[in-house]
């Protein structure tokens, strides 16, 4: 039996870059190689001027012969057995990511006082059809845009990309595309590699910048948020390898900061953004998927699911070359949807009992009534709350008559299907937030209307804390008993 040698054509090259990379995941990608490289610090520089991007990092660097096997496609099998902090996966990364935004990648390197350039142009690879990669000399190695900063660290690497034939052709077109790419790039890179950014324990602290601007970590799960909850660690062992699974319960949209809301948010809406969120070595590699294992719903927006799976099971879960698809294995298929009913249960209870608790087990009296009837449910305007009894006592027949008419319209144009819509996209409604000042003022006056029935103001606000929305004035009860009986002109401190 014979056999023939067929090396890959050249124009290999020009299919590979059909991966189907993003700018902010490709950008992504190459700091995972600055990460694997023990970097500290990563600097993003854009220049919309002349149209190039340069990422910088402080890490091992690389001598001639590593950085040659790092531009060469696939130059590290995806069988090898890597270090558990290692980001790399095929040996592909650095070359396809690069080279899906621009046709021109540049890698200029330093270790142990070497520095080494090299080049892939793909028009140079075009026109000699060759997987021809340029060699850079010292006196090239200096024109390059940031190899300058080598020479102030003892080791490190610097890539460039150049020529980029997906932008526009107008040039300020061209130049507002580059500036937005890396907006969202950043937006991309807070939340990844958050954990590192953040410096988790056991996670090696990472800065990562933009044209001098540091990133700020995107907390998913608002871990050190008020009102956040989370669950303990569930471990999963399959193949002599542990899967660490942690679910986190957020706060309601109303309590959050605005920095939170756009953590909370950064992954997509609340009900998008639910599900698992899979680290491959600290790395967040997909978020936002249940993986069909149950179904995505409005009670369990608030639940995300921390899953940290070791590169060693790389095999088992289908990631991709860019790192952005895993499937998990059939071995924890069913362990992982078990866990999934579990730590949804504190989203759903927070959402079914957010607004209402069960009847059985509410003494409070609400403005508005539930009605329930088979799969149907409406609310009704409470006629017996203690606020509209005053109201109602002092109206004649007709009168009684116009306010029943005035509160059925209100009941029967309740615009209940544009707050769902609202609150779906996360709009936080602001009458959730009770103007504690407003209530307060309103109990005095119902006080001063209760004087001749001779209850005591202690009886009196007893009472009133059993009424929505007072009930969210019972952390000062006994400021309340004084301030009712304070003058008007008083505030409560």
């Amino acid at each position: 039996m014979n056999h023939e040698v067929w090396a890959p054509g050249a124009q290999l090259m020009e299919s590979m870059r059909a991966v189907g990379y993003s700018f902010r995941t490709a950008i992504a990608d190459v700091v995972d190689n600055s990460i694997t490289a023990h970097a500290s610090e990563i600097d993003i520089g854009v220049n919309t001027s002349e149209f190039f991007v340069t990422v910088f990092d402080n890490g091992d660097g690389m001598d001639g012969e590593e950085a040659r096997r790092a531009m060469q496609l696939a130059g590290k099998s995806s069988a090898t057995s890597r270090d558990s902090a290692d980001l790399g996966r095929f040996g592909l990364g650095l070359k396809t990511a690069s080279l899906s935004q621009c046709r021109k990648l540049t890698l200029v390197t330093k270790k142990a006082g070497q520095l080494t350039g090299l080049v892939w142009d793909l028009d140079h690879v075009a026109r000699t059809n060759q997987w021809s990669l340029i060699v850079l000399g010292e006196p090239e190695i200096a024109e390059v845009p940031g190899a300058a900063r080598l020479a102030l660290i003892p080791s490190g690497t610097l890539l460039v990309w150049e020529n980029f034939d997906r932008l526009s052709d107008d040039i300020s077109a061209r130049a507002k595309e580059l500036d937005q790419s890396i907006v969202d790039a950043r937006e991309h890179l807070s939340l990844v590699f958050h954990r590192f950014l953040s410096g988790e324990a056991g996670v090696p602290k990472l800065t990562i910048r933009t044209n001098g601007s540091e990133i700020v970590p995107a907390d998913p799960f608002l871990s050190n948020a008020r009102g956040a909850q989370s669950s303990v660690i569930e471990s999963v062992n399959v193949q002599g390898h542990v899967i660490d699974v942690k679910s986190f319960t957020l706060p309601f949209m109303n309590s959050m900061s605005a920095a939170q809301r756009k953590s909370a948010l950064v992954a997509g809406s609340l009900r998008d953004a639910q599900g698992f969120y899979i680290y491959r070595a600290f790395r967040l590699v997909i978020w936002g998927t249940w993986f069909r294992l149950v179904p995505k719903n409005d009670s369990g927006k608030l639940t995300r699911v921390r899953v940290d799976i070791p590169n060693a099971l790389d095999h088992l879960w289908s990631l991709d070359i860019k790192k952005s698809s895993a499937v998990p294995p059939p071995e924890i298929r069913e362990r992982l949807k078990a866990l999934a009913g579990a730590m949804m249960e504190p989203s759903h209870k927070a959402i079914t009992y957010r607004g209402r608790k069960a009847p059985d087990n509410d003494d409070l009296i609400r403005p508005w009534d539930l009605v329930e009837d088979r799969d149907e449910f409406r609310y009704r305007i409470n006629r017996s709350h203690p606020l509209l009894l005053p109201v109602t006592a002092a109206l004649d027949a007709a009168g009684l008559r116009e306010l029943e008419n005035a509160l059925r319209v209100i009941e029967t144009t309740f615009p209940s299907q544009d707050l769902h819509n609202r609150m779906s996209n996360d709009q936080v409604p602001v009458q959730s937030t009770v103007d504690l000042q407003v209530w307060r003022d309103v109990l005095r006056e119902m006080w001063n209307q209760a004087q001749p029935t001779k209850q005591s103001a202690a009886d009196f606000i007893e009472q009133m804390l059993g009424i929505e929305p007072m009930d969210q004035l019972k952390w000062e009860k006994d400021s309340l008993v004084s301030f009712i009986q304070s003058d008007p002109e008083v505030a409560l401190p």
